[in-house]
């Protein structure tokens, strides 16, 4: 069976009388007792792709953000906040073997959509890119490549952006070279 919402509500009243309180903004940084993070990973909302336990990163120590696929592109607004707050050294995009991306085309998710959707708004799913990819390495060096391209991305970041796939049955992390 499923983990329902309920089911993480019950977890949460077993595990919040022993929470230790996470450092406020105003804890990190040359005034305050926690370092700043100065990478942000990029990755796959996949419950299987967790870089907290493939890395064994400790808390704060840096910044994940997830999304269907780990598309950089859909993370840009969050790469502009976390990078205002904390200027940002490195990028790390990882994408993983076995991605649902790999599993589904446009068309599949666009018809999904529809079917389920008023046909006033098919003009815009026909307009929505999805992600879905063909070939792993190839996605992560198109991803690699959008930050280094994108005018709005800071040049030091882009200098720090490297590209990566994690594979779900070796536990590896792979460097993915641009061509």
């Amino acid at each position: 069976m499923s983990t329902t919402i309920a089911d993480l509500l019950e977890r949460n009243k077993a595990t919040s009388p022993s929470h230790v309180p996470l450092p406020s903004l105003g804890d990190f940084g040359p005034n305050g007792s926690t370092p700043v993070p100065k990478t942000m990973i990029i990755t796959c909302c996949d419950p299987r792709c967790i870089p907290e336990k493939f890395f064994n990163l400790k808390d704060s120590e840096v910044i994940v953000a997830r999304n269907a696929g780990g598309n950089v592109r859909h993370a840009l607004r969050d790469i502009h906040i976390i990078d205002t707050l904390f200027s940002l050294d490195e990028l790390a995009i990882i994408h993983h073997t076995d991605c649902g991306t790999l599993h589904f085309s446009e068309e599949t998710i666009r018809s999904s959509v529809k079917s389920w959707s008023d046909e006033a708004y098919w003009s815009e799913i026909d307009g929505t890119v999805y992600g879905a990819n063909a070939d792993l390495e190839e996605s992560v060096r198109e991803d690699v490549a959008w930050v280094h391209a994108h005018p709005t991305i800071r040049e030091g970041l882009k200098k720090g952006t490297q590209g990566y796939v994690f594979d779900i049955k070796t536990g590896k992390v792979e460097k993915v070279n641009p061509k």
